[in-house]
């Protein structure tokens, strides 16, 4: 395969990912705890894990054998990733079922202030 089409192949693989990390994160992680979630967080751990999984593919790729030292820092930084992100998600799902909200507690009515609300004779 040629440079330029391996680079290709490198990039398709990487807009795959990030597709496929955003399904299977909304999927496992529960979409509650990502819309809680600052999209900083979202933002580089998708990014990380999707270049992490073309550096992976590249390493298996560059050597004759698949299992080699690069492919293993690869997956070493894969499951380090998914480990954060399962830090991350976790803390945001804890955030949501606590059920607190920053909106006061109690009603509040609004009456016209035309209207007199005491000593009214009909």
């Amino acid at each position: 395969m040629t440079q330029k089409l391996l680079r290709f192949a490198y990039a398709c693989e990487f807009l795959l990912a990030l597709v496929a990390i955003f399904t299977a994160w909304s999927e496992i992680g529960g979409q509650t705890a990502l819309d809680l979630m600052h999209w900083g967080w979202k933002l580089g751990f998708s990014l990380a894990l999707s270049a992490a999984a073309v550096g992976y593919t590249a390493a298996i790729v560059a050597e004759e054998k698949i299992a080699n030292a690069r492919a293993a820092r690869w997956i070493a930084a894969i499951l380090l990733l998914l480990v954060g992100m399962g830090v991350v998600t976790y803390y945001y799902a804890l955030e949501g079922d606590t059920g607190e909200t920053d909106e006061p507690s109690g009603t509040v009515s609004i009456g016209s202030p035309c209207t007199p609300t005491m000593g009214v004779r009909s």
